[in-house]
């Protein structure tokens, strides 16, 4: 079946071609998270970029294999305090500017939540305990912007979209966190 005519879409219908936006990953491998935690992964938006998500992903292993709900939300002001680090955007073209948004790895809950605007999605991923077999769908894998509808959508420094465990402790576990985005 030919792909439908779009502005990425040759005139000859074949295959797209490549993206024209300047395209960031960020990750973050083995985040051991605090309990009860709340936001453990955040990208907030730009001064000067409109940021559209279009992949997350979250996996992990915890010392007993459990299930643990996922919430991908919307915040529309930036968290307060809390220890993070800040893992590095990669820019998918070397010749990219380096991307505005900015990333943070919590490993201690915010001090402050910025406030709510609501869930985007809620999911649970089976975190497996090492060497074991598993049970469930070992990892989150959202895409965004493939079907009809928007990536998700930050603009301005105030937005942030997180992966939030929901207040459950999670022990022995770590996580294993992938974000991919656009700014234009």
């Amino acid at each position: 079946m030919p792909y439908p005519v779009a502005p990425d879409v040759p005139a000859n219908n074949a295959a797209p071609v490549d993206g024209q936006k300047a395209t960031y990953s960020a990750s973050i491998t083995g985040l051991v998270t605090a309990a009860s935690a709340t936001d453990i992964f955040t990208l907030t938006g730009s001064a000067t970029k409109t940021v559209r998500i279009t992949r997350v992903e979250v996996n992990g292993q915890a010392t007993t294999a459990v299930p643990v709900q996922v919430v991908l939300l919307k915040r529309s002001a930036a968290n307060l305090t809390g220890t993070s680090t800040a893992p590095t955007a990669v820019p998918h073209d070397s010749t990219s500017a380096a991307a505005t948004a900015t990333v943070k790895a919590y490993t201690a809950n915010p001090g402050t939540l910025g406030t709510l605007v609501g869930n985007l999605k809620a999911e649970y991923v089976y975190l497996s305990a090492p060497g074991t077999a598993t049970t469930g769908p070992e990892k989150l894998f959202l895409n965004f912007g493939d079907r009809p509808e928007q990536e998700y959508v930050i603009r301005g420094i105030a937005e942030v979209v997180a992966v939030n465990l929901n207040g459950v402790t999670t022990t022995g576990a770590a996580f294993d966190i992938n974000i991919t985005w656009t700014e234009e």
